[in-house]
């Protein structure tokens, strides 16, 4: 994450509004393109040999219906995109982005660098750098992630916990894995309803309640044992909190920044879990 200023840091500056958004974007993206970053995909302009395709081919517009299945103009006119049309082409871009390596600069009539060899990660991994200075600012805060895929922005600590590696055994991973896995794409899948971020929180707790028939007496000692008494009570979070059930007793006047809360509690938790087994197994 970029560093921010001291008016940021106080929250005195402004976020971007959607048409300060798609400005932001499009000198993104005009600076990139200017200095041959996709150039791998869509080619260049040569005053000698007219037009040099790469490989989104000779006809842009029809590889960009391919890739997202909407009618893009080439050249891009970013003043004319809605929101979602606007972030379906910045994963795009992303995806065919790539650090120029080996050209040359052609001289006549300044035609300028034509490039053959390129990076993809290094170029990707600047683009997003780029990328995400701005839309982390926008709205509730959006963040493209190593994959292309804009997902939504979460505090440090959670973003953290979502990335980290989830230790399970031979045997579990279609059990485990896949389902923590799903719940946190779901979740933070920049469309997510909040019917969406409940059913990531059910998987969870799936999860953990599955995890915790696990434990043996002799993975815990007896403190530990009474800290897994007080972590019961997430299971009455899901229960009676509209998170498994949606009847007339569940719980459901609380604001919707407890499901980020509740969301870390359930995965720190499989984490804490999964570890402590983990450590007694290994010791076996």
């Amino acid at each position: 994450m970029s560093k921010k200023y001291w008016s940021q840091r106080k929250g005195i500056t402004s976020k971007f509004d959607f048409p300060t958004l798609k400005v932001a974007i499009k000198s993104n993206f005009y600076n990139f393109y200017e200095r041959g970053y996709f150039q791998e995909y869509y080619g260049y302009d040569c005053v000698d040999s007219g037009f040099v395709h790469g490989k989104a081919g000779i006809d842009i517009p029809n590889f960009i219906f391919r890739k997202i299945r909407r009618v893009i103009e080439w050249p891009l006119n970013f003043d004319t995109y809605d929101g979602d049309t606007l972030f379906d082409l910045v994963e795009l871009l992303h995806d065919t982005i790539s650090l120029p390596v080996d050209g040359y600069f052609h001289q006549y009539a300044a035609c300028g660098y034509h490039y053959s060899s390129f990076d993809t990660l290094k170029g990707q991994e600047e683009y997003r750098k780029e990328i995400n200075e701005v839309i982390t600012d926008y709205e509730n805060g959006y963040i493209i992630n190593p994959d292309g895929v804009i997902q939504f922005l979460l505090t440090p600590r959670l973003n953290e916990l979502t990335m980290a590696k989830i230790p399970s055994h031979v045997g579990e991973e279609e059990k485990i894995n896949n389902k923590i896995e799903w719940a946190i794409k779901k979740y933070r899948d920049r469309h997510s309803s909040i019917i969406d971020r409940r059913g990531s929180i059910r998987e969870l707790a799936d999860v953990l309640e599955y995890l915790k028939s696990t434990l043996t007496d002799k993975m815990t000692t007896e403190d530990e044992k009474e800290l897994l008494k007080i972590q019961k009570n997430l299971s009455n979070i899901a229960n009676n909190f509209q998170i498994r059930h949606n009847n007339d007793v569940q719980k459901n006047n609380y604001n919707q920044l407890w499901l980020s809360w509740i969301f870390y509690l359930y995965l720190s938790s499989i984490h804490l879990i999964l570890r402590t087994r983990k450590e007694n197994l290994d010791l076996k």
